[in-house]
């Protein structure tokens, strides 16, 4: 009777380590996500939601008068590049700047 126990034991640790292992397996291949804001100028503002390959990168919501905000799958130097590409903008004409959850951009 002793036995068993111990091998019923034994068995419930290794469930236990294999379901843990493997939760912990699938944490490290989410895709890592930058909160970014980007901001227009005026003469150059773009609603970048309605551009499909800039919504494929992020969840944009619409951030200040000028402005979008998104948890984005792009570092902000390669949203510059991507936005430059997909909108045909200058650098100068917008802004990517990393979001913060203190961060208040004026309207």
């Amino acid at each position: 009777m002793g036995f068993n126990i111990y091998i019923f034991i034994i068995a419930v640790i290794i469930v236990g380590l294999y379901f843990y292992m493997n939760k912990n397996k699938e944490k490290k291949y989410e895709e890592k996500r930058y909160d970014l804001i980007v901001i227009f100028k005026e003469e150059k503002y773009t609603d970048i939601r309605n551009n499909e390959s800039l919504n494929q990168l992020a969840n944009w919501s619409y951030y200040s008068k000028k402005g979008f905000r998104g948890f984005c799958l792009q570092t902000k130097e390669e949203l510059e590049e991507t936005i430059i590409q997909e909108l045909a903008l200058e650098k100068d004409d917008f802004e990517v700047i990393n979001g913060n959850p203190e961060l208040y951009v004026p309207s």
